[in-house]
């Protein structure tokens, strides 16, 4: 599945895939599903839990957009570091967040149409 996703106002294509859950392991050493499974769940969270995982979540957010990033094609952001120089204000819009979310799970929970680039 192709999405384009705007964060701090610029707009990346992503992809999601089969690969996706490799391509992150292989980017953070981490599981994507055991990392999504953590994001869901922290949905419904109390403030002060959530508050306490910020961190963790906002670096597993950033970490999953970008392997979506490079999957899809890898001249859009050269590296992790240039991904996380370029955003401004990370909730500037948080619609990002669901996107990411959905998009990363689109493979695994049959969400099987092609999003275009210029959608939303």
């Amino acid at each position: 599945m192709i999405k384009s996703v705007k964060i701090s106002g610029k707009e990346y294509v992503m992809q999601s895939s089969a690969y996706t859950q490799f391509a992150y392991k292989n980017e953070t050493g981490r599981k994507l599903l055991d990392d999504l499974k953590e994001i869901t769940k922290l949905k419904n969270a109390k403030t002060d839990v959530l508050l306490s995982k910020y961190d963790d979540v906002v670096e597993i957010l950033l970490r999953i957009a970008y392997t979506m990033i490079q999957e899809n094609d890898k001249n859009q952001v050269s590296s992790f570091e240039d991904f996380l120089k370029s955003i401004t204000n990370l909730f500037e819009d948080t619609d990002w967040i669901s996107d990411v979310v959905d998009l990363a799970q689109a493979p695994i929970s049959g969400g099987n149409k092609r999003t275009s680039p210029q959608s939303k």
